[in-house]
């Protein structure tokens, strides 16, 4: 994901077992929305390629290989 847009979501905190939640896509969904829901209105092309290909990435991970 780093590689992709440039930054990338905290690592998942460790349940009780020691076992850190997997998360197939590379980030959250909650830390997509949270980070990238609304695209400035005065994004310059950076900033409009960044939220472009975060959508992307959800697109193909949740929709077309949506089983992990």
């Amino acid at each position: 994901m780093e590689a992709l847009i440039g930054m990338s979501p905290p690592e998942p905190e460790a349940e009780d077992g020691g076992k850190k939640d997997r998360v197939p896509t590379g980030a959250p969904f909650t830390w997509i929305a949270t980070n990238f829901a609304h695209c400035p209105q005065d994004a310059n092309d950076d900033v409009l390629q960044t939220y472009d290909r975060v959508y992307m990435w959800y697109v193909i991970s949740r929709t077309i290989f949506d089983d992990g």
